[in-house]
Order: C-alpha cells, then sequence, then structure tokens
C-alpha cells in the first residue's frame, strides 16, 4: 500500500513541475520579449477582450442503462422506441467563452487567458403500450352455464430517462508571432502552455416492462355443485420487470498544451472594414482522474392468473464506484471569418475538439470514452489601449 501511495505521490508531484516549469517558460517568454523589443506599434491595441457563445455537439458523456431483459429477443410488439434510445443525452450544449489577450508594445508575443463553458439538460418520459382481447373457449359463469370467454393481453413498457452535462476548458497560453500568414498582412501566432479542462454528467433511468401475456388452460377442480362443469379453466401468466439506474461521471484534468493560429484579409483594410479569414489548430495532453458513483437495480417477476404475488422472480442490485487515472490527449481546429472595424471585431466559426478516453462512460463495468465538442460558435471583441 505505501508503495502505491508513494507512487501516487510521485506522479502529482511530476505532473505539477512540468506544469510549473511550462508556465515559467511561457512567461520568462514574454517577458524577455517585451524588455528586448523596440517600440513602433503604438496604434495596436495592447489589450483584447472577447466575449462569445457556442452551440456544440455533445458526444461520449455516458452509455444507455440496458438491463438484461431488454437484450431478449424478440422483442414484445408493443416497443416501437427502444430505451436506449429514450435515454439519449441533449444532442447540444448552450455554452459562452471569455478571452483576454494582452500584446506587449514594440514585441511580437503575447499572453492570453480563455474560458470556454457549456451545459445541457434532458428529460423524457416514453409509455407504450399494446391490449388485445382473445377469446379462449368458454367458461362456467356463476350457474354452470357454459359463455364465451375473453381474457385481456396488456403489455407496456415505460421508460424517464433524466440526463445532465456540464463541462469546462480553461487556458493560460503565451505565443509569439512566427510569420507563416498566408497572404499579404497575415499573421500566425504559435502558443504555448497550460489547458484545463473538467466534465461531469448525471443520468437517471427509471424502466418497467409488463411482457409475455400468456392464456393457460389449467384442469378445472371437481365441484359437485356445477354438473355442467368445464373439464378446463383458463388462466393468464405475465412477466414483469423493473430497472433503475442513477450514476454520476466526472474527469478533470490539466496538461502542458500548445496551438498555432492564423489570420489571413480577405477584403478591406483596418482603417476601413476588414473581412479575414481566421483558422488554428490545438493539441494539449491531459493528466487526470476519471470517477464514476451511484447504483444501479433490476427486478423480475413472473405472475400466473389474477393473484398480486409473484409466483418466480429474481432481483439484483449493486453500487457503482471507480476511479481511475488517466492520460487524455486532446486535439482540435476552428476556422472562420472575422469582420473588423477599427478596434472592434466581430467572428463566427465553427470549432472542434477530441478528448481522447475522457470520459469512464460504463455502467457495471468500466467502458473508456472519447468525449467530443464540435459546433458553430460567435464572438465579439474590443481592443483596448495602443
Amino acid at each position: 500500500m505505501s508503495e502505491l501511495i508513494n507512487t501516487q505521490n510521485t506522479r502529482g508531484e511530476f505532473r505539477w513541475q512540468l506544469l510549473t516549469t511550462v508556465s515559467v517558460l511561457a512567461f520568462s517568454g514574454v517577458l524577455y520579449a517585451g524588455d528586448a523589443a523596440q517600440a513602433g506599434d503604438a496604434d495596436r491595441p495592447t489589450v483584447w477582450i472577447e466575449l462569445g457563445g457556442q452551440l456544440e455537439r455533445v458526444q461520449g458523456m455516458q452509455d444507455a442503462f440496458v438491463p438484461p431483459f431488454l437484450e431478449t429477443q424478440p422483442r414484445p410488439g408493443f416497443e416501437t422506441t427502444t430505451p436506449a434510445s429514450t435515454q439519449r443525452p441533449a444532442r447540444f450544449a448552450i455554452g459562452g467563452e471569455a478571452k483576454v489577450t494582452i500584446a506587449p508594445k514594440g514585441t511580437d508575443w503575447s499572453f492570453l487567458g480563455q474560458v470556454r463553458f457549456g451545459r445541457s439538460n434532458s428529460s423524457k418520459h416514453d409509455h407504450m403500450q399494446t391490449t388485445a382481447f382473445k377469446k379462449t373457449g368458454l367458461g362456467s359463469n356463476a350457474t354452470g352455464a357454459h359463455v364465451p370467454f375473453y381474457a385481456p393481453l396488456t403489455q407496456y413498457g415505460d421508460t424517464v430517462a433524466a440526463n445532465a452535462e456540464r463541462h469546462l476548458i480553461v487556458d493560460f497560453m503565451a505565443g509569439k508571432d512566427v510569420g507563416l500568414g498566408l497572404g499579404h498582412n497575415a499573421t500566425a501566432t504559435f502558443d504555448f502552455g497550460v489547458r484545463f479542462a473538467q466534465f461531469t454528467s448525471k443520468s437517471t433511468v427509471t424502466i418497467q416492462n409488463r411482457e409475455n401475456p400468456t392464456i393457460l388452460r389449467v384442469p378445472a377442480p371437481p365441484n359437485p355443485f356445477l354438473p355442467n362443469q368445464l373439464k378446463y379453466n383458463t388462466t393468464l401468466t405475465h412477466q414483469t420487470f423493473y430497472a433503475h439506474s442513477n450514476i454520476t461521471r466526472s474527469f478533470s484534468g490539466v496538461g502542458p498544451s500548445l496551438s498555432l493560429t492564423g489570420s489571413s484579409p480577405v477584403l478591406g483594410n483596418q482603417e476601413d472594414v476588414q473581412i479575414a479569414f481566421d483558422w488554428g489548430a490545438n493539441a494539449a495532453v491531459l493528466f487526470g482522474r476519471q470517477k464514476v458513483r451511484g447504483n444501479f437495480a433490476t427486478k423480475g417477476s413472473l405472475f400466473t392468473g389474477f393473484n398480486y404475488a409473484p409466483k418466480s422472480g429474481y432481483s439484483h442490485a449493486a453500487p457503482v464506484a471507480r476511479s481511475r487515472s488517466t492520460i487524455v490527449p486532446n486535439v482540435g481546429g476552428f476556422a472562420g471569418l472575422t469582420f473588423r472595424h477599427a478596434d472592434a471585431k466581430v467572428s463566427f466559426g465553427y470549432r472542434a475538439d477530441f478528448f481522447f478516453g475522457a470520459m469512464d462512460a460504463g455502467v457495471a463495468a468500466r467502458d473508456s470514452s472519447t468525449v467530443s465538442f464540435h459546433g458553430p460558435f460567435a464572438t465579439i471583441s474590443i481592443g483596448l489601449g495602443g
């Protein structure tokens, strides 16, 4: 046990030493460049403040809860949609972002801090049912007369699911104009620094099924008061299933990050209105931990006749508690257009980020899943200073 604790402590110390080294190098680069640079760009804003929002498609946060009774074949006739599809989380998350960029005068270095966040919620109730009355033959009434007997064959499935998701991405970067822009007056900046990411999801699911209603003919006990009694009586059997899960998942990680961004003017100039094509690519390695907490339970019962007590059944319940250290590669990129007038900019584009193996999406067992965010975004920026 002591060796395991020492190993975990060593890993933690290594991560923070690595992040500290990257941060110190980033800040040192900015300070060194600022001291050595020449003044000559007095009209350029030294601070850009950017605010925006995005609509992102979120994938990979969780698996559907599929208890064993949902995997039997063939499926009941009432099941027009599967409980797994009912559990599908919200397709899109709505979020915001804020970014501050500082570009000291007389240098081609810059420093930025950026935060992106988003959330999504969804809930759905899906009830499916079929009812049919089937003639099973003749039955005996109170006087012993034979009358037609019709048995109700009712089966149904009921699924209630609720999901919630939150995500946060924070960057601290130092960058340098590397002069790789495409076209006249184009710019390209190489940034390096630290990225922090945190993802959480919560799902609650309740499934109830009544399946396989069947008509059985059983021998009738003799009754001397009913001389015309039938030899067989009709009875019904059916199965009921119940399942419930309540699972919370999370990932938190931090690590070194690199990015290359560029801007190429397309039309106009900075004195009037300028339209530019913006692009970027980023990569990071995050050292973090996955966690899964919660519980799930399943129950099945067999009923015969019209009794309220089941004839037979099974029940299983289990807690879920997993935690695992992991290394998550992250890659992403964006492309868009920026409209600039004086010291104000408006940008529109499309962005994607992929975090490979970030979440444990499983229920009873671990299932490493890639988390992705991709969708359109829009920002407005104001330049200050200069």
